[in-house]
């Protein structure tokens, strides 16, 4: 799959968190869609003819069922979580039987502030492993200059870079690690995929794309398959599968 259709599996692949038998005038399903804007997550509600089970909470993949809680429980997470639990990633909490399976995949229209969070995040794993590789999509090169201190700390580090835009400008020297200038998807693209070195752990990815109204769309995920996935489609499409790299002529 190339990057768009990566970013459109994931977001198919929507989770629904059903209330059932809440008060009629609770506004929790309300409060929840406000706490997981940022997830793939669709909240509904449901009333059965019999009132059973009341006020429970079914997180559901397709047919699969991934967990059932309290919506009591659900209250206690929306009424006690600090602002770090609203940003891109869920945190592990008491409430990690409904949230680790929300937390792996994140998909949202983004501010860049919380792109930028993202951004940072990925950086951060990549830094403090210091192996693996990092690849990075600024869609213009000019936008590669205002990171560039960042990216040649990080390859310090140890960690191979590969950041790419389409060249506004005359692409920069990144010592340590290479500029890639090309064209066509990579214009409209943002992002950071660290595929986690010795550490499978690390694994993580930030995939989105700008709208023709500024805005992006798009996840961040933790799921080692789809960081294998973009990883690979990168190398084979932009590295020729062996690091001899295609470069953009306008």
């Amino acid at each position: 799959m190339n990057l768009r259709q990566t970013i459109n599996s994931v977001q198919a692949h929507e989770k629904e968190l059903a209330l059932f038998n809440i008060d009629a005038d609770e506004r929790i399903d309300e409060e929840l869609r406000s706490f997981f804007r940022t997830q793939n997550v669709r909240i509904t509600t449901a009333q059965t003819a019999s009132g059973c089970p009341e006020e429970i909470a079914v997180l559901a993949a397709g047919e699969t069922v991934l967990a059932v809680v309290e919506v009591e429980t659900l209250r206690e997470l929306v009424d006690g979580a600090g602002a770090q639990s609203r940003r891109l990633g869920v945190t592990d909490t008491a409430y990690s039987e409904v949230l680790s399976h929300l937390k792996e995949t994140t998909f949202t229209s983004c501010e860049t502030a919380d792109m930028l969070y993202a951004s940072r995040e990925i950086e951060d794993r990549a830094r403090r492993n210091g192996t693996g590789t990092v690849h990075a999509g600024f869609q213009r090169c000019s936008t590669i200059v205002s990171q560039q201190a960042i990216y040649e700390d990080l390859s310090r580090t140890g960690v191979s870079v590969h950041a790419y835009g389409v060249p506004d400008v005359t692409p920069p020297e990144l010592a340590g690690g290479q500029v890639h200038a090309v064209g066509g998807e990579i214009a409209d693209l943002w992002f950071v995929v660290y595929d986690g070195g010795s550490e499978e752990s690390q694994k993580s990815a930030l995939l989105a794309e700008e709208d023709s109204a500024g805005r992006f769309y798009g996840f961040w995920t933790y799921d080692s398959a789809i960081v294998d996935s973009v990883c690979q489609y990168l190398t084979e499409t932009y590295l020729g599968g062996n690091g001899q790299f295609p470069q953009f002529r306008a």
